[in-house]
């Protein structure tokens, strides 16, 4: 890249977004944060609904070196999973093409694209995607454009992240669920506890995304983000009801809403590594225990 990066973070009031945002503003990156819901200081920038002429404008004004769309939705209504997942993509394709086409396209997909692995192996990014359910069929759209945009000449990359966790995890992922029933109820009640999932720290995938953004030359079209270790999603909720000290049960609530039915995932990590030197530092303990100690 040319040392002189300008990020915008689309989605940057979300878990990841946020991250992203705090990363490369301690790495003293110039970066523009826009999020659905205005809160400084980010700007306001509703990507399902805005008028194009808007987005065109924050774009065309801000002049970008670099786009990372962060923005998306795992759980809701079919309609709303497309407006985040998919209609949203093509908005942001459609702006960059005419107001920052050089620049780096980070998308943010994820893992739930692959739907699930035979047990004990790792999903490599030749891996066909099988999702197998509206959150992976949509992000998998989202991430299709961005893909045909790349085959059309783009600079533009794929990460394909698996179950984010960390501190400040909502409420929509595993550890999120586990940590508000144990602090509000002491009753632990999710989906299927009987999967597994490759677990990795939203301050590692933060790094990924940064090592993505600033990377010279060209880039695989998809790259996986994970730890390449699958653990029994019983044994994270496990190793959190340890840690609160307090009287709880755990009840599989199998009806409930989940982003992936898989009964496996697990990441090959090895093409982001050889690319990019990127790793995960953050331990499956570490990253529980700042989780459970995090602020309410």
């Amino acid at each position: 890249m040319t040392g002189t990066e300008r990020v915008m973070v689309f989605g940057a009031g979300g878990f990841l977004g946020a991250r992203i945002c705090a990363l490369l503003a301690d790495r003293g990156i110039e970066y523009r944060g826009l999020s659905r819901t205005r809160s400084e200081p980010l700007r306001r920038c509703d990507l399902t609904s805005m008028h194009p002429y808007a987005l065109d404008t924050q774009i065309g004004m801000y002049k970008p070196t670099v786009i990372v769309n962060a923005v998306g939705a795992t759980l809701g209504e079919p309609a709303d999973l497309v407006g985040a997942n998919v209609i949203a993509v093509a908005a942001l394709l459609n702006s960059v093409r005419d107001n920052a086409g050089h620049a780096r396209f980070v998308q943010l997909g994820s893992a739930a694209e692959y739907g699930g692995g035979q047990h004990g192996t790792s999903l490599d990014e030749q891996a066909p995607p099988r999702p197998l359910g509206p959150y992976g069929i949509t992000k998998l759209a989202g991430s299709e454009l961005v893909l045909r945009a790349q085959r059309a000449g783009w600079d533009a990359v794929v990460l394909r992240i698996f179950d984010v966790i960390g501190p400040g995890a909502p409420e929509s992922t595993l550890t999120g669920r586990v940590i508000r029933d144990l602090r509000s109820r002491q009753l632990i009640e999710v989906g299927s506890l009987d999967v597994w999932r490759d677990f990795v720290d939203v301050r590692d995938v933060a790094e990924a995304v940064l090592a993505v953004a600033l990377a010279d030359g060209k880039l695989p079209p998809v790259l996986n983000v994970g730890t390449g270790r699958a653990t029994l999603a019983r044994d994270v909720a496990g190793q959190l009801f340890e840690r609160s000290g307090q009287p709880a049960r755990i009840v599989d609530d199998t009806d409930q809403q989940t982003a992936l039915g898989a009964a496996w995932q697990q990441a090959d990590i090895t093409l982001i590594g050889e690319t990019l030197g990127w790793s995960p530092k953050v331990a499956l303990d570490q990253s529980l225990a700042d989780s459970w100690s995090e602020p309410v």
